[in-house]
């Protein structure tokens, strides 16, 4: 099933996050290192300063690559692992590297985790962020420049006990780092 959501470094499957397509692993089923997320620095052992055969050789062989031309960017894949790395399609800088999925042993080092509700992000972090509201793909990203740090808020009324929840926490260098597709 093709990925959605360029905005988000990467990807949403268009089933519910929780829910691993037929024949696929369950997202996040084995969290990397200790799990804890470190704003513009790292995702366990997974750091914005290390190579991709850096980040390939500590997590596996890849699980899924695509390259958006239109967005520059390719998206790889860890869905056992939860992990998305978004890389700059002409630079081959890393942009982003995430956690997604519904395991709440990845977490902040401020104690936000997977599927918390954005208000505990908020009250850890402040206010001081950018929003965007993608309505086909019923998510919305919130990013902290100055940390380098975003959230993905699940946003479907079809599924009003996610709505506001966090299906994905990732890094960036910190900065302005616009997102990889408008809304």
């Amino acid at each position: 099933m093709r990925v959605l959501l360029l905005a988000l470094i990467g990807v949403l499957s268009a089933l519910p996050v929780w829910a691993a397509p037929e024949g696929e692993p369950a997202p996040g089923t084995q969290v990397i290192g200790d799990g804890v997320i470190v704003a513009g620095q790292r995702v366990g052992p997974l750091r914005l300063t290390m190579s991709l055969q850096q980040l390939i050789d500590t997590i596996g062989v890849v699980y899924k690559r695509e390259e958006f031309k239109a967005e520059k960017i390719i998206l790889y894949e860890w869905r056992a692992e939860g992990i998305w790395v978004s890389q700059d399609l002409e630079t081959k800088a890393l942009r982003v590297i995430s956690a997604f999925g519904a395991n709440s042993k990845y977490r902040t080092d401020k104690g936000v985790r997977l599927l918390d509700p954005f208000t505990k992000a908020e009250g850890s972090y402040g206010k001081n962020y950018k929003r965007w509201e993608y309505q086909e793909e019923k998510v919305i990203l919130i990013r902290y420049p100055a940390l380098g740090l975003q959230f993905g808020l699940v946003n479907d009324p079809a599924q009003a006990l996610l709505i506001g929840r966090i299906f994905q926490i990732g890094i960036f260098k910190p900065g302005d780092l616009p997102p990889a597709r408008q809304p």
